[in-house]
C-alpha cells in the first residue's frame, strides 16, 4: 500500500511517513492550528533559540526587567528564564507598577513579556523600536513535530474568508505588529516588491494572507506545516501520550485519505475564531439569493447586513465600493454600542464612518419619529436592536422595529456577521474534560482563561497557545509559544538524561556478566 501524502504549504507536496501495514505515524509533538501562533511555534521546535540581546541595540529600555534578565546569564536561552509559571511571573511582576514603561494589563503577563522584548515600545516608536531578541539556531534543540491545520493555506483564519467579506479591507494592527521572528512583513514587502515598507501601514487581509502563506517556505519549516487537514477523535493513550485521527481533503477530488497520528505533546492552536457563527433557520430562504454577493449594479436590490462589528463593516465597505445600497440590522447598547467606537476617524476613516452612520440612526429614532429612517445617503438603512420576523424566497423580510413597529423590505442578499467562536469538538470528551472545556460548541477568550494563567500547560502534555489563551492579537502570541517550546525542550532533556541512564545500566549490566563468565572460565 502506498505511503499517504499531504499538501503542504509550500509549492511542492511531501508525503508523511507512516508505516505502511498500520497507517500509524509517531512525533513528538502536534500542534492542531496552522495560524501565526502555529508557525511561530514550528519555528522554536525547528531549533532557532531566543536569546535576551542586551548588546546590539542597548539594554532593554525597562531597567528593572533588563537586571532580572542579565541575571539569567548571559547567551542563556529565554527557556530558562520560563521554566516554570513562577518564573515567569518573576520577571513580569513589576508590570503594572512599572515606571519606565506602559504594559497591556489586559494580555497575559508571559506574553507581554515577549511582545516587549521582541518590539519594546511598539505602541509608541513603530520604526525605530528594536528587538531585543538574537535568534541562534540550534539543531540539537530541534524537535520532531508536525503542523496540522484544516486552512487551505498556512495562517489559520487569515487564509479563509467564508463570510465573504473585503479581502482587501486594511487590517487594524499595522504591518510590524503582525510580523513572525525570522521573516518579518517588512522583508516580505522588500522580497515581493522590491522596495522597502513605509512605517504605519495597515495591510490589507489579502496581503496578510500572502504573507503567512509565504512564512513556512521562508524560514525553513515547511517541511513540518500542512494543510487542509482536519484533526478528530483526539484522546490521552493510558500509556501516555495522544492519539489523534487525521484526514486530508484532496483539493482535486471529493474523497479524503486518513491515518493515525501518535505524539508526546499536544499543542492547541486553533483559536477562537475558527467557525463562523451561523444565522438562524429563518434567515435560510436568503442564503441561496442570486444576489447575495457584490454586485456593480446600483439599481441591485440592498444586501442585508447582520452585525455590529468590524466584519460587519467590511461588507458595508466593500458593498458601498461595488455601489451597492445596504441594509443594516444591528444591536446597539448606549454603554456599549459598538466595537467601532473605539476607531479614531484619523488612523481608522473608514470604520469611523460607519460608526456615525450607524449612531445617526439612532439619534433619528431617539427624536419624535418613530421608527428609523435612512440618514441623507439614501444607499444605507439602519435598524438598531431589530430582528427579522419573517422571509420570503424573493427576497422579502419583515423587520421588527426596537419601536415595536413592523416594515417590510425586499433584499438581494444577506451577510450574517455577529461573530465567530472556536471549538474544541476534535477532543475526545474525557480530553476536553480534563483541559477545562465542557461544551465542545462554541468557546471564546474567557473559556480557557482561568487555566491558562495558572499554566499554559493544562493537562501534563497538553498546551494552549495563540487565541485560545484568550489573547487574540497577533503580538502576544509569542510568550504562550515560547513557555511551550521551552517545556517540551525539557521534557525532552529529562528523557534523554533517563534514556542514557538506562543505557548506562544496561552497558554496566553487560560488563558485569562479561566479566562474571570470563572470571568462571578462569576458576574453571
Amino acid at each position: 500500500m502506498p505511503s499517504r501524502r499531504f499538501t503542504s504549504c509550500g509549492q511542492h507536496s511531501h508525503p508523511v511517513p507512516v508505516t505502511q501495514q498500520s497507517d500509524v505515524r509517531t512525533t513528538d509533538t502536534v500542534i492542531v492550528g496552522n495560524g501565526p501562533s502555529a508557525l511561530f511555534l514550528s519555528y522554536l521546535l525547528h531549533g532557532n533559540v531566543p536569546i535576551y540581546d542586551p548588546t546590539t541595540h542597548g539594554p532593554h529600555p525597562d531597567p528593572v526587567l533588563h537586571s532580572k534578565l542579565t541575571q539569567i546569564g548571559s547567551g542563556r536561552p529565554l527557556y530558562d528564564a520560563l521554566d516554570s509559571p513562577k518564573t515567569a511571573e518573576t520577571l513580569t511582576e513589576h508590570f503594572p507598577s512599572s515606571t519606565f514603561m506602559s504594559y497591556s494589563s489586559q494580555a497575559l503577563p508571559i506574553n507581554v513579556l515577549l511582545d516587549t522584548l521582541v518590539r519594546p515600545n511598539a505602541d509608541t516608536e513603530i520604526g525605530e523600536s528594536k528587538s531585543r531578541i538574537r535568534w541562534e539556531r540550534d539543531p540539537a534543540r530541534r524537535v520532531d513535530h508536525l503542523v496540522l491545520g484544516d486552512a487551505g493555506k498556512a495562517g489559520g483564519q487569515w487564509a479563509e474568508d467564508a463570510i465573504g467579506a473585503n479581502w482587501d479591507c486594511e487590517t487594524l494592527s499595522y504591518a510590524e505588529l503582525l510580523s513572525l521572528p525570522g521573516y518579518s512583513f517588512p522583508d516580505h514587502c522588500k522580497r515581493t516588491h522590491r522596495r522597502a515598507m513605509q512605517d504605519l501601514v495597515r495591510p490589507t487581509r489579502r496581503e496578510v494572507a500572502a504573507y503567512y502563506s509565504a512564512y513556512p517556505k521562508a524560514v525553513g519549516i515547511s517541511s513540518e506545516v500542512f494543510t487542509s487537514v482536519h484533526a478528530q477523535r483526539v484522546r490521552q493513550l493510558p500509556q501516555g501520550g495522544f492519539e489523534l485521527r487525521v484526514s486530508h481533503r484532496s483539493s482535486s477530488t471529493s474523497s479524503s485519505k486518513t491515518m493515525t497520528i501518535i505524539c508526546t505533546h499536544l499543542v492547541l492552536a486553533t483559536g477562537i475564531y475558527s467557525h463562523v457563527i451561523p444565522p438562524p433557520p429563518i434567515f435560510a430562504s436568503l442564503l441561496h439569493n442570486s444576489n447575495n454577493s457584490y454586485t456593480t449594479n446600483p439599481s441591485a436590490a440592498p444586501l442585508l447586513v447582520v452585525g455590529s462589528g468590524f466584519t460587519a463593516a467590511d461588507v458595508m465597505i466593500a458593498a458601498k465600493d461595488a455601489g451597492r445600497k445596504i441594509c443594516h440590522i444591528y444591536k446597539w447598547d448606549p454603554t456599549h454600542p459598538s466595537p467601532l467606537k473605539g476607531c479614531h476617524p484619523q488612523a481608522y476613516p473608514e470604520y469611523a464612518q460607519i460608526y456615525r452612520r450607524m449612531k445617526a440612526v439612532i439619534s433619528t429614532a431617539n427624536s419624535s419619529l418613530k421608527s428609523p429612517s435612512p440618514p441623507a445617503d439614501d444607499s444605507y438603512e439602519g435598524f438598531p436592536n431589530a430582528r427579522v420576523i419573517s422571509a420570503s424566497n424573493d427576497g422579502r423580510i419583515r423587520i421588527l422595529t426596537a419601536d415595536g413597529d413592523i416594515v417590510e423590505r425586499v433584499v438581494g442578499g444577506l451577510k450574517y456577521c455577529v461573530g465567530r467562536r472556536g471549538s474544541l469538538e476534535y477532543l475526545s470528551p474525557e480530553l476536553r474534560k480534563a483541559v477545562g472545556v465542557v461544551d465542545a460548541g462554541w468557546i471564546s477568550g474567557d473559556t480557557m482563561r482561568w487555566r491558562v494563567e495558572e499554566d499554559l500547560e493544562v493537562v501534563n502534555g497538553v498546551f494552549v497557545v495563540g487565541s485560545l489563551t484568550g489573547d487574540s492579537l497577533v503580538r502576544f502570541g509569542f510568550g504562550g509559544c515560547t513557555y511551550a517550546a521551552g517545556k517540551i525542550l525539557g521534557h525532552k532533556t529529562e528523557e534523554s538524561k533517563k534514556k542514557g541512564g538506562r543505557r548506562e545500566e544496561a552497558e554496566r549490566g553487560v560488563e558485569a556478566v562479561d566479566v562474571t563468565r570470563r572470571t568462571s572460565c578462569v576458576i574453571t
